[in-house]
This record gives structure tokens, C-alpha cells and sequence, in this order.
């Protein structure tokens, strides 16, 4: 009889505790980006560095640029993007002496925050188009994603180029060093993009946090700088939970 009434106990206290549990996971941001095509998301940043060539016909420089929604080609999905950078390297040749390397940051800020120990962040990463891993020659494409300036939640490459010569080796470092292009993604080829095609991510990670304000960096580190029509990517399904 003393153990039943302990097991009742225990019951009743798991119970009661389930939901109170569940009430301090709130969602303080979530966004799907389904609202109108072209609007501006004001809680989002986006600003571009880009470096001179080793030809020296192009000299490095920066700007902002505008944050906003996109539909995929086949319509399927509708995101925040495109990022990667603006088109800089206009002709050829195409070659490492003449390309220049983009580094894109793309900022998501919240303030008045609720009191909290731990955000749980979760997104869907589309990784679009010809990015090149870890290849020597028009690479590396990394990616990565810091909380205000902080270490880094991820650093990593990603490929969608499935060729093996001697300059399109392009072996990714997502989920392990040197792993084959499109490694973990959660679907392929399914946004409709016909130039390498697309890769979608799923990511979620839990960070010890306290402030009433939250800096989000997603960047992006793209080798060549021919534009979106060459590498991109987009982010789709943000949520920010505080516990």
C-alpha cells in the first residue's frame, strides 16, 4: 500500500508538472515567410562584403541590401532569400584570379524577450544552385550561423555539385568532413531550381541565453561572386522558443 501511494503521488506530480513544463517552451518568433510576395521583414538585416580579385580588375567593397521573400521556380515554397551576393564578376574569365569571395550575413534581432535560461532555435536551411564544398579551385562555399558575434552554432560547407574531376571535387563538411554533396539534407530537388539543382536542411539547436534581446548572424562565405543565378540560399520556417 505505501508503494501504490507513492506511485500515485509520483503520478499525480508528473501530471501537474507536464504541462507547466510545456507553458515555459514559448514561441517568441516564428516566421514561414508566407506573407506577400516582396515584402520587407524590418527584424532582418542583410549586409554583403565582398573581396578584390587577385587580377585586380575588381576592388573589395560593401553594402546593405534589402531583406524580403521569394518564390521557389516551381512555386512550392515561398521563403527569405535569396542570398549570396550580388553579381560582381560580369565576364570572363572565369578563373581564381579573377573571381572574389562574398561574405553575406544575413541578421535576425528580437528584443523584450521574456525571462529565460535557453532559446531553442529550429529553421529549414535551402541551399541552392552550384555550391562548390569544399573544391579548391571555386571554393570553398561555407555557411555558418552565430549567436551576437559569439562562437559559432554551425561552420561548415555544403555542395550540390555531384561531379568528381580534378576541379569539381566538391566534397561537403556537413554532417562530417568530406562528406558527398548533399550529405543529411532533408529533401532534393524539390524547389524547382534546374542549374545543380537544391538541397533543404533541417537544423535545431538549444543555447544557454539570458538577455531580453537575441542576435541571430546566418552567413554565408561564397567563392566566384557570379551571382544568385549561380550560388544562393534561403531560409524558410524560422522559430525561436524561450524556455
Amino acid at each position: 500500500m505505501r508503494f501504490n501511494r507513492l506511485f500515485l503521488s509520483i503520478w499525480s506530480i508528473a501530471i501537474i508538472l507536464t504541462p507547466l513544463t510545456r507553458a515555459f517552451a514559448a514561441d517568441v518568433y516564428f516566421n514561414d515567410f508566407n506573407e506577400p510576395l516582396g515584402i520587407r521583414f524590418s527584424e532582418w538585416r542583410c549586409r554583403y562584403t565582398n573581396s578584390a580579385n587577385a587580377a585586380r580588375t575588381i576592388q573589395s567593397d560593401s553594402a546593405s541590401r534589402a531583406v524580403t521573400n521569394v518564390d521557389s521556380p516551381n512555386k512550392k515554397q515561398r521563403f527569405l532569400g535569396e542570398f549570396g551576393g550580388p553579381l560582381i564578376v560580369t565576364a570572363p574569365p572565369y578563373d581564381p584570379r579573377h573571381f572574389v569571395r562574398i561574405d553575406e550575413a544575413v541578421t535576425l534581432t528580437l528584443n523584450h524577450l521574456i525571462p529565460h535560461s535557453l532559446i531553442t532555435l529550429s529553421f529549414d536551411l535551402y541551399v541552392l544552385k552550384s555550391w562548390d564544398g569544399n573544391n579548391a579551385y571555386y571554393g570553398p562555399d561555407r555557411w555558418s550561423l552565430n549567436v551576437g558575434g559569439g562562437s559559432a552554432l554551425i561552420d561548415t560547407t555544403f555542395s550540390n555539385n555531384l561531379k568528381t574531376g580534378q576541379y569539381d571535387l566538391s566534397l561537403q563538411n556537413y554532417p562530417l568532413t568530406n562528406s558527398r554533396p548533399q550529405t543529411g539534407a532533408l529533401a532534393l530537388n524539390s524547389l524547382g531550381y534546374t542549374f545543380y539543382g537544391d538541397s533543404i536542411y533541417h537544423f535545431r539547436f538549444t543555447f544557454p541565453h539570458t538577455s531580453d534581446s537575441l542576435v541571430l548572424n546566418f552567413s554565408s562565405s561564397l567563392f566566384e561572386g557570379k551571382g544568385l543565378n549561380d550560388e544562393s540560399w534561403g531560409l524558410d520556417n524560422v522559430r525561436v522558443a524561450a524556455n
